[in-house]
């Protein structure tokens, strides 16, 4: 029963729920710039138990649909702590994010688990997130993520690959990363699945010169964010165009 009554929800849930979901936001993906540019998904589970971690490659990475942060990553199967695993996973199920945080999206997002194939970028720690703020389906600023579970840094850049005097939560990097060869792919990309939305933040992912599809999300840092210096919070603001009605009634 509680199954049918969450799909149910589900079914007349607004776009938006569909696309902060991590595993529904695939055929989204799909209609909008084609299944070529998914990771491989290896499975999707309603429990922990189904996960048969035996017939699972030697490298992998878990992730909770119905939220952020939740994400394990195994690099060796022989040294990854299963019964650990399950016990974060099932926390991960037990959480409703949107009851935590306040992100209306989440609110009615299936808890699940899937399990997706591993990444990973010559001479980096974490796979480099490539990070598309979108304002009415235009990608104005690139966010690159480097080095998340060790020292986590954040760096902002034009489209000419010049990097922008200033920064979001985690510090700056003094090292800049190469100009990818297919950025303009990826702006393009970010173009088509931002289109529909006033503001999104489109995520990719960048290996040896393929694109994988990372992530839509609409509460960038949980909403907390804090730009410094901090006028560019209202910079960023200043480009959603909310068409409120002043009129008197």
């Amino acid at each position: 029963m509680a199954k049918i009554i969450w799909q149910n929800l589900y079914d007349r849930a607004p776009i938006y729920t569909k696309l902060v979901d991590k595993f529904a936001v695939r055929e989204y993906v799909t209609t909008k710039i084609g299944g070529q540019y998914l990771n491989t998904l290896y499975g999707v589970y309603e429990n922990v138990e189904a996960i048969d971690f035996e017939n699972l490659p030697a490298s992998f990475v878990l992730k909770g649909t119905h939220g952020a942060d939740m994400i394990l990553i195994c690099r060796d199967k022989s040294q990854f702590d299963i019964a650990n695993a399950k016990q974060t996973m099932n926390k991960w199920l037990k959480t409703n994010f949107y009851e935590r945080w306040g992100e209306h999206a989440y609110k009615n997002v299936p808890p699940r688990i899937i399990c997706e194939q591993y990444l990973e970028n010559e001479n980096e720690s974490a796979v480099v997130d490539y990070k598309f703020h979108c304002f009415h389906g235009e990608p104005k600023h690139i966010q690159i993520d480097r080095d998340r579970f060790i020292n986590h840094t954040l760096n902002f850049y034009d489209h000419d690959w010049n990097r922008l005097p200033f920064g979001l939560w985690y510090p700056q990097s003094d090292e800049d990363l190469p100009k990818p060869k297919n950025l303009e792919v990826m702006v393009e990309l970010a173009r088509t699945l931002s289109n529909e939305f006033k503001f999104v933040r489109v995520d990719f992912y960048n290996v040896d010169g393929k694109i994988y599809f990372g992530e839509m999300t609409f509460y960038p840092c949980n909403g907390f964010g804090v730009f410094y210096p901090e006028e560019k919070d209202f910079e960023f603001g200043s480009w959603v165009e909310l068409n409120i009605n002043h009129e008197k009634n």
